[in-house]
């Protein structure tokens, strides 16, 4: 009896499983890798159809089902963590013989700009503020008396802030935060909203 050319391929693809698996190869392995800074949970990471979601605290990661060998693999952040942006690094490959673990994922909360107006600053020069170790001086107002300012350190998301005069303009003039502006909890958005008002 003479066997056709697919049950020779079939038998051959067969076999050759058998001997991988006796020799303790792989047909398939694992993608995954380390997670770096992820203090918020709600991390989604994909890969094609696949997902895996690392809590909070994790430091390490695998896909549930795994990808076979020669087979293209990309790593891509299906949803970003609360209050976090995560990046990736060796996020694409093409599966090996051995489990993929080089893929990375870093994370930082993100932080935003404090700042704010100042009003009434006509003949003051060289107000300084502060947030907390953070200062801006602001030299003048505009013809109008008017400023802006931003603090040139940004905050973290969702902790707090505070706004204070640290230095009296020059000029005899006499500057005040208007509460409740001054002081606040970064709430995933810049803050432009403090008043300072100046007689």
């Amino acid at each position: 009896m003479t066997l056709s050319s697919t049950t020779i391929r079939r038998t051959a693809v067969l076999a050759l499983t058998v001997l991988l698996a006796g020799c303790g190869g792989f047909t398939a392995v694992d993608i995954g890798g380390t997670v770096s800074g992820l203090a918020s949970p709600g991390l989604v990471l994909r890969n094609g159809t696949d997902s895996v979601s690392p809590a909070a605290g994790a430091t390490t990661f695998v896909f549930p089902v795994q990808v076979e060998i020669r087979a293209p693999y990309a790593v891509t952040i299906g949803t970003q963590p609360a209050r976090q942006t995560c990046q990736l690094f060796n996020s694409n490959g093409i599966a090996g013989a051995t489990p993929v673990t080089i893929v990375a994922v870093l994370c930082a909360t993100n932080t935003f700009n404090v700042g704010g107006t100042v009003t009434g600053l006509t003949t003051g020069t060289n107000l300084v503020l502060t947030n907390g170790s953070d200062q801006v001086t602001i030299a003048a107002g505009d013809a109008s008396g008017n400023a802006t300012f931003v603090f040139p350190t940004k905050v973290a998301d969702a902790t707090a802030f505070g706004v204070e005069v640290l230095q009296q303009p020059a000029g005899g003039q006499r500057c005040s935060v208007v509460r409740p502006t001054g002081s606040a909890i970064i709430n995933n958005v810049d803050v432009s909203t403090v008043k300072i008002t100046c007689i």
